[in-house]
Parts: structure tokens; sequence; C-alpha cells
């Protein structure tokens, strides 16, 4: 319950600034894989299990033309062998068919986004939150291309959106609290990301921000620094010099047992 409270709090106070209402300029858009963020230790919070979702279900409601419905299994089929250009064509052909589902948008700026086009696939996905307001996979995608556009002002309250509507969902809640640590919430950072490992203890990312959430305290909580850093290991991640290095010293800076011991009168 306090950690919903901190949440809305804080999306209530981004959102009375009118955030969504106001389209403001893009900055140049950087690599897709690429992270970034700002702790005390100047160490990027992860971002590399891509910025996309997989392509949502596709919908079999009879309302979505048989057509179509061939063409965005051709798409995903596309996506998932690495085929972006090919999957963008195909669902651009079936967007000009059905413009107005919502998934099929979601699924194409997918694609978009994974191709480097932020700006086309926020246009997309606007568009399926117009159509669908509580399409928690918009709210996330939307929410990681602010993120990758360093708009975080945006980027908490379109993640916000999505932990309350998929609050299941251990990335949402990843890329949430990646988004508070940029905004200096260190608290509602720290809340997000536990609760991603609460609910997929083995999402690497999620362990390797929380490495580096800690080591940006002042001072920095080693131990528990060192723990997620060697679970994300442990999962997979790459070993990152500058986080060993940085947990390394720490640790050598901190008095020995026999130190503390003749330390006492």
């Amino acid at each position: 319950m306090r950690r919903e409270l901190i949440r809305w709090f804080l999306l209530l106070s981004i959102l009375g600034r009118g955030l969504l209402t106001t389209d403001t300029k893009a900055s140049p858009a950087s690599s897709p894989t690429k992270a970034h963020g700002d702790l005390a230790t100047n160490k990027p919070l992860q971002l590399q299990d891509a910025v996309i979702p997989q392509p949502p279900q596709i919908p079999r409601s009879l309302l979505v033309p048989p057509t179509v419905l061939t063409l965005m299994r051709e798409a995903e089929q596309s996506f998932a062998k690495g085929e972006l250009e090919k999957a963008d064509s195909i669902y651009t052909r079936a967007l000009g068919m059905a413009p107005n589902i919502p998934s099929l948008l979601v699924s194409a700026a997918a694609v978009k986004t994974r191709l480097g086009k932020l700006e086309e696939s926020r246009t997309m996905l606007r568009k399926a939150l117009s159509l669908d307001l509580d399409n928690a996979a918009a709210w996330k995608l939307l929410g990681m291309n602010a993120l990758e556009q360093k708009r975080d002002d945006e980027a908490f309250a379109c993640l916000a959106q999505a932990t309350l509507h998929e609050d299941n969902s251990p990335r949402a809640h990843n890329y949430l609290g990646m988004a508070a640590g940029h905004k200096g919430w260190s608290e509602a950072s720290e809340q997000e990301l536990r609760r991603a490992v609460e609910l997929d203890p083995n999402y690497a990312d999620a362990n390797f921000n929380l490495a580096v959430l800690y080591l940006g305290r002042n001072p920095p909580l080693i131990e528990l620094a060192r723990r997620h850093y060697q679970r994300a290991l442990d999962l997979g991640a790459k070993r990152d010099p500058a986080i060993e290095n940085l947990i390394a010293k720490s640790v050598a800076s901190q008095p020995s047992d026999s130190q503390r011991s003749s330390a006492r009168p």
C-alpha cells in the first residue's frame, strides 16, 4: 500500500503539470539499446533487455479482418527472426487495412522502436492510447521510448500508468524504477526495482540496477550492491569493470574486524 501511495503521489505531481497534453520537442534519439542514468556513481541504470516488449499476442477478435491477422502473424515471425525492416513493411500494410486496432499499433510501434524510429513509434502509441486508455503495453513502450529520449517526466508518468494497469509486470516496474532514479527519487526507485525482482527473481537487469542504486547511496550499501551485482552476473549479465572497481574500493575502505576490535576501549 505504501508503494502505491508513493507512486500515485509522484504521478499526480507530474500529471498536474500537464505532461501528456504538451508535445515537447524530442531530443536526438540514442541507440535503442544504450542505457542512460545518473545516480551518484555516474553509472547508468541497466537497459539491456532491448527497449521493447515482445509484440502483444495477436488478437482473435472477429472485428479484425482475417487478412490483417495473417499479416500480423507474418510480421511477428519476421520480428522474431530479427528481420525488422520486413516486419515494419508488413505492419505498415496491415495498418493500411485496419488503422484503429490498438494491439496492431503497439506491435508496429515496437518494431519502430527497435529500428530507432522513436518519434514514429511515439505517434503510434499515443494513437493506441486514444483508442484504449487502459492498454498497459502501450503505456510501457511509450515510457521506455521516453527513457531513451531522456524525457524523464514523461517516462515516469507513462511507466506509472503501465504498472497501475499491469502490476505483475517486472519489466514495467524495472523501467519505472529507472525513471524514478533518473529524477533522483531514490526511495521510489528502490521500491520499484525491488518489486521487479520480487516478481521475477531471475531478472538480471533489475538486479544490476539495484546494485547501481545501492552503490549510489551515501554511504554506499556495499553488501547489498555486491549481492545484487553477483546475482546479475549469475543470470547472464556482462561483467562491468566500473561497478567492480567501486565495490572493491568500498570494501577496501571499510575497517577489518581486527581494526574494529582494536578501536574498542
